[in-house]
Protein backbone atom coordinates (compact mmCIF):
# COMPACT_ATOMS: atom_id res chain seq x y z
CA UNK A 1 0.00 0.00 0.00
CA UNK A 2 1.09 3.78 -0.46
CA UNK A 3 1.48 3.62 3.54
CA UNK A 4 3.63 0.91 3.43
CA UNK A 5 5.63 2.42 0.67
CA UNK A 6 6.03 5.35 2.43
CA UNK A 7 7.07 4.13 5.60
CA UNK A 8 9.46 1.75 4.49
CA UNK A 9 10.96 4.78 2.46
CA UNK A 10 11.52 6.64 5.64
CA UNK A 11 13.20 3.69 7.34
CA UNK A 12 15.72 3.45 4.95
CA UNK A 13 16.00 7.20 5.09
CA UNK A 14 16.61 6.80 8.63
CA UNK A 15 19.26 5.02 8.56
CA UNK A 16 21.21 7.08 6.26
CA UNK A 17 20.64 10.28 8.46
CA UNK A 18 23.93 11.55 9.53
CA UNK A 19 22.67 14.43 11.86
CA UNK A 20 20.26 14.92 14.36
CA UNK A 21 18.09 17.40 12.99
CA UNK A 22 17.33 15.31 9.51
CA UNK A 23 16.12 12.69 12.61
CA UNK A 24 13.87 14.37 13.96
CA UNK A 25 11.91 15.45 10.62
CA UNK A 26 12.11 11.12 10.26
CA UNK A 27 10.66 10.41 13.60
CA UNK A 28 7.78 13.45 13.31
CA UNK A 29 7.04 11.80 9.59
CA UNK A 30 7.17 8.04 11.09
CA UNK A 31 4.33 9.35 13.45
CA UNK A 32 2.29 10.87 10.87
CA UNK A 33 2.53 7.97 8.72
CA UNK A 34 1.48 5.97 11.64
CA UNK A 35 -1.34 8.10 12.83
CA UNK A 36 -2.72 8.38 8.67
CA UNK A 37 -2.58 4.29 8.97
CA UNK A 38 -4.45 4.37 12.28
CA UNK A 39 -7.09 6.86 10.20
CA UNK A 40 -7.62 4.58 7.12
CA UNK A 41 -8.14 1.44 9.38
CA UNK A 42 -10.55 3.01 11.49
CA UNK A 43 -12.77 4.26 8.24
CA UNK A 44 -11.99 0.74 6.61
CA UNK A 45 -14.13 -0.53 9.85
CA UNK A 46 -16.87 1.85 9.30
CA UNK A 47 -17.32 1.14 5.43
CA UNK A 48 -17.10 -2.78 6.31
CA UNK A 49 -20.02 -2.80 8.90
CA UNK A 50 -22.14 -0.51 6.30
CA UNK A 51 -21.43 -3.31 3.81
CA UNK A 52 -22.04 -6.55 5.87
CA UNK A 53 -25.38 -4.51 7.36
CA UNK A 54 -26.70 -4.06 3.96
CA UNK A 55 -27.00 -8.06 3.52
CA UNK A 56 -27.89 -8.69 7.44
CA UNK A 57 -30.74 -10.18 8.60
CA UNK A 58 -32.15 -9.15 12.09
CA UNK A 59 -34.11 -11.68 14.19
CA UNK A 60 -35.90 -11.89 17.79
CA UNK A 61 -33.13 -11.16 21.13
CA UNK A 62 -33.28 -10.93 24.37
CA UNK A 63 -31.37 -7.88 25.71
CA UNK A 64 -31.93 -9.73 29.08
CA UNK A 65 -29.71 -12.66 27.92
CA UNK A 66 -27.65 -9.84 25.53
CA UNK A 67 -25.85 -7.20 27.97
CA UNK A 68 -25.25 -8.99 30.87
CA UNK A 69 -22.82 -11.15 29.29
CA UNK A 70 -21.44 -7.64 27.53
CA UNK A 71 -21.09 -6.11 30.96
CA UNK A 72 -19.19 -9.45 32.64
CA UNK A 73 -16.86 -9.16 29.52
CA UNK A 74 -16.31 -5.76 30.11
CA UNK A 75 -14.95 -5.91 33.74
CA UNK A 76 -12.43 -8.32 32.68
CA UNK A 77 -11.73 -6.06 29.80
CA UNK A 78 -11.20 -3.07 31.40
CA UNK A 79 -10.27 -4.36 35.30
CA UNK A 80 -9.33 -1.13 35.94
CA UNK A 81 -12.79 0.42 35.30
CA UNK A 82 -15.96 -0.60 37.57
CA UNK A 83 -19.45 -1.43 36.02
CA UNK A 84 -22.98 -1.15 37.62
CA UNK A 85 -25.90 -3.14 35.28
CA UNK A 86 -29.17 -1.95 35.94
CA UNK A 87 -31.75 -4.34 33.97
CA UNK A 88 -34.94 -5.48 34.97
CA UNK A 89 -35.97 -8.98 35.22
CA UNK A 90 -38.38 -9.21 32.30
CA UNK A 91 -37.19 -10.48 28.88
CA UNK A 92 -36.94 -7.27 26.65
CA UNK A 93 -37.27 -8.82 23.01
CA UNK A 94 -36.22 -6.20 20.12
CA UNK A 95 -35.61 -7.37 16.56
CA UNK A 96 -32.20 -7.41 15.24
CA UNK A 97 -28.67 -8.90 15.73
CA UNK A 98 -27.37 -10.15 18.82
CA UNK A 99 -23.20 -9.63 17.31
CA UNK A 100 -24.00 -5.82 16.23
CA UNK A 101 -26.09 -4.39 19.63
CA UNK A 102 -22.53 -5.87 21.42
CA UNK A 103 -20.20 -4.09 18.66
CA UNK A 104 -22.35 -1.14 19.48
CA UNK A 105 -22.13 -1.20 22.90
CA UNK A 106 -18.75 -2.25 22.57
CA UNK A 107 -18.05 1.60 21.07
CA UNK A 108 -20.20 3.51 24.03
CA UNK A 109 -18.32 1.64 27.06
CA UNK A 110 -15.09 2.14 25.38
CA UNK A 111 -15.85 6.41 25.25
CA UNK A 112 -17.34 5.77 28.62
CA UNK A 113 -14.29 4.78 30.39
CA UNK A 114 -11.78 6.84 28.47
CA UNK A 115 -13.45 10.19 29.99
CA UNK A 116 -14.65 8.05 33.45
CA UNK A 117 -13.12 9.54 36.67
CA UNK A 118 -10.96 7.25 38.37
CA UNK A 119 -13.00 5.23 40.71
CA UNK A 120 -16.10 6.06 39.43
CA UNK A 121 -18.65 3.11 38.07
CA UNK A 122 -19.80 2.86 34.67
CA UNK A 123 -23.52 1.98 34.56
CA UNK A 124 -25.37 0.06 31.83
CA UNK A 125 -29.21 0.70 31.54
CA UNK A 126 -31.98 -1.08 30.50
CA UNK A 127 -36.13 -0.86 30.76
CA UNK A 128 -38.97 -1.24 28.43
CA UNK A 129 -40.59 2.34 27.68
CA UNK A 130 -44.14 1.59 26.10
CA UNK A 131 -43.36 -0.34 22.46
CA UNK A 132 -39.50 1.29 23.11
CA UNK A 133 -36.07 -0.68 24.24
CA UNK A 134 -34.50 1.92 26.06
CA UNK A 135 -30.34 1.54 27.09
CA UNK A 136 -28.20 3.84 28.60
CA UNK A 137 -24.43 3.86 29.38
CA UNK A 138 -23.71 6.58 31.98
CA UNK A 139 -20.39 7.80 33.15
CA UNK A 140 -18.93 10.33 35.82
CA UNK A 141 -16.33 12.31 33.93
CA UNK A 142 -16.58 15.70 32.12
CA UNK A 143 -19.75 17.49 30.92
CA UNK A 144 -20.13 17.20 26.89
CA UNK A 145 -19.51 20.64 25.52
CA UNK A 146 -22.99 21.94 24.37
CA UNK A 147 -22.24 22.59 20.93
CA UNK A 148 -20.65 18.97 20.30
CA UNK A 149 -24.02 17.16 21.98
CA UNK A 150 -25.70 16.43 18.35
CA UNK A 151 -21.98 15.97 16.57
CA UNK A 152 -20.53 13.36 18.68
CA UNK A 153 -22.14 10.32 16.64
CA UNK A 154 -20.54 11.78 12.81
CA UNK A 155 -17.21 10.50 11.38
CA UNK A 156 -13.78 12.09 11.96
CA UNK A 157 -15.14 14.59 14.82
CA UNK A 158 -13.54 14.36 18.56
CA UNK A 159 -14.22 16.36 21.53
CA UNK A 160 -10.86 14.98 23.20
CA UNK A 161 -8.48 17.42 24.95
CA UNK A 162 -5.49 18.06 23.31
CA UNK A 163 -3.45 16.19 25.99
CA UNK A 164 -5.55 12.56 24.76
CA UNK A 165 -4.91 13.91 20.89
CA UNK A 166 -1.61 11.30 20.64
CA UNK A 167 -3.23 9.14 18.77
CA UNK A 168 -6.54 10.09 16.23
CA UNK A 169 -9.43 9.36 17.84
CA UNK A 170 -12.22 11.09 14.88
CA UNK A 171 -15.43 9.67 16.55
CA UNK A 172 -15.32 6.87 14.48
CA UNK A 173 -16.76 4.80 17.44
CA UNK A 174 -19.41 6.57 18.20
CA UNK A 175 -20.12 7.06 14.65
CA UNK A 176 -19.96 2.72 14.11
CA UNK A 177 -22.62 3.04 17.00
CA UNK A 178 -24.74 5.21 15.13
CA UNK A 179 -24.83 2.55 12.16
CA UNK A 180 -25.79 0.30 14.39
CA UNK A 181 -28.73 1.86 15.74
CA UNK A 182 -30.01 3.60 12.31
CA UNK A 183 -30.00 -0.36 11.44
CA UNK A 184 -32.41 -1.52 13.88
CA UNK A 185 -34.46 1.42 13.50
CA UNK A 186 -33.60 3.16 16.45
CA UNK A 187 -32.44 6.47 17.59
CA UNK A 188 -29.08 7.14 20.04
CA UNK A 189 -28.40 10.74 21.96
CA UNK A 190 -25.71 12.49 24.30
CA UNK A 191 -26.43 14.22 27.08
CA UNK A 192 -24.75 15.86 29.78
CA UNK A 193 -26.41 13.81 33.39
CA UNK A 194 -28.67 16.11 35.60
CA UNK A 195 -27.24 14.49 38.84
CA UNK A 196 -23.79 14.66 38.79
CA UNK A 197 -20.86 15.78 36.15
CA UNK A 198 -20.61 13.40 33.50
CA UNK A 199 -22.55 12.21 30.50
CA UNK A 200 -24.98 9.84 29.52
CA UNK A 201 -25.79 8.29 26.46
CA UNK A 202 -29.12 6.51 25.53
CA UNK A 203 -30.19 4.09 22.63
CA UNK A 204 -33.85 3.86 21.60
CA UNK A 205 -35.05 0.93 19.32
CA UNK A 206 -38.17 -0.29 18.99
CA UNK A 207 -39.40 -3.67 20.71
CA UNK A 208 -40.18 -6.97 19.00
CA UNK A 209 -43.79 -7.16 17.61
CA UNK A 210 -44.28 -9.92 15.46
Amino acid sequence: TPVTVVRSSLENLGLTATNKESQVYIERAEEGISRLNLILTNMSEATRLEQMLQTSEKEKIDLGKVLPGCVEGYQLAYSESRFELDIGQQPIFINGVPEYIAQLLDKLIANAVEFSYPDKAITVYCRTLRDHAVIKVANAGPFLPEEMKDRVFDSMISVRPQEKQRQPHLGMGLHIARLICDFHGGQIRAENRTDREGVIITLVIPLFYR
